[in-house]
């Protein structure tokens, strides 16, 4: 979404205004939701992997008239059939039809792409499957929604972008941050240059622990380990490397995230980016602390203009500084 350098108070009122009215209607989706001969006329959704993230996607698609969830993924046996119990049971009260079951649950996400009736997929796995399953759907022909970050590696993105091109799938990837209005307004206030000429920004996204050294433990029953770890090393099954704690588990091994950059990093560092301008470019140069006796990691635009991570002078998650304030 575009940030307006002529943003007026008006226009704004009314924008608020009516965003809080629509926050504030009540959802009532129709009866004839699922009615005979409707259904070709929904989006047939499939949600690939099952954590956490994918409750909030979940439960948007599944109060949404104009999308149905028909499928769903997860290499967890338990966790899947958690998530096919959740949609039927959604869908059974929103029909009043108390045997509802069309949803269905897959082990693997090639055979819910295989299905006619799914038309776009979400992706909520680990970041390290992030790529595959997004090319994997383009080319089974279903448009793509992928939670960030979109990859874990650059070479992944530009696989994505290629296979897009050839495809001609959408691909979305997003950052609920951009959505809400306190960033925006502060991303405004910048463009606008209410703070006069950018002198620096500082972003602080916290820290993991060091990444632990773990044994092994016995893979639970049902839990397909080889196919989690994919394209990643082999490693032995632990639960902190698996887990998806947004305070570590697989977050805090390179080879399945990317830390803090890929977690809070993903969201704080686009806000920095949109406040900038700067959607369809980016740095220029990365310098990690400790480089010749820098205290801290930052990154550099072309102008000159420097972005510091996790420095002292964070107050904030995100702190833009001007000669003005």
């Amino acid at each position: 979404m575009a940030i307006s350098k002529t943003s007026s108070t008006a226009s704004r009122r009314r924008f608020l205004k009516g965003a809080s009215a629509a926050a504030a209607a009540p959802l009532i989706l129709p009866s004839r939701l699922f009615g005979a001969g409707s259904a070709n006329e929904r989006i047939g959704i499939g949600l690939i992997g099952c954590g956490k993230i994918m409750n909030g996607h979940h439960k948007s698609h599944q109060d949404a008239e104009d999308v149905q969830i028909r499928a769903v993924s997860d290499v967890k046996d338990w966790q899947r059939e958690e998530y096919v119990n959740k949609v039927n049971q959604g869908y059974a009260k929103i029909t009043g039809k108390s045997d509802y079951d069309d949803c269905k649950g897959y082990a693997n996400f090639e055979d819910l792409l295989a299905r006619d009736d799914i038309d776009a997929v979400v992706v909520g796995t680990p970041d390290h499957w992030h790529a595959a399953a997004t090319i994997a759907a383009m080319k089974a022909g279903k448009d793509v929604y992928c939670e960030k970050p979109l990859t874990l590696t650059i070479e992944e993105g530009i696989a994505i972008r290629k296979v897009a091109k050839e495809t001609g799938r959408v691909v979305q990837t997003g950052s609920q941050q951009r959505s809400d209005q306190y960033f925006r307004r502060a991303c405004e206030l910048v463009v606008n240059g209410y703070i006069g000429e950018l002198t620096e920004v500082h972003v602080g996204i916290g820290n993991f622990k060091p990444i632990p050294e773990l044994g092994e433990q016995e893979i639970p029953e049902g839990f397909d380990y080889d196919r989690w770890l994919g394209q990643a090393p082999m490693e032995p099954y632990h639960i902190d490397r698996v887990k998806g704690d947004y305070g570590g588990g697989w977050r805090n091994f390179c080879e399945y995230g990317n830390r803090k950059n890929g977690d809070f990093g993903a969201h704080h560092f686009d806000i920095v980016q949109w406040a900038l301008q700067m959607d369809e470019s980016g740095p220029v140069n990365y310098v990690p602390a400790g480089h010749k006796g820098e205290p801290f990691s930052y990154f550099q635009y072309e102008n000159g203009l420097k972005v510091f991570k996790n420095s002292d002078k964070k107050r904030l998650s995100i702190n833009f500084y001007g000669k003005d304030g």
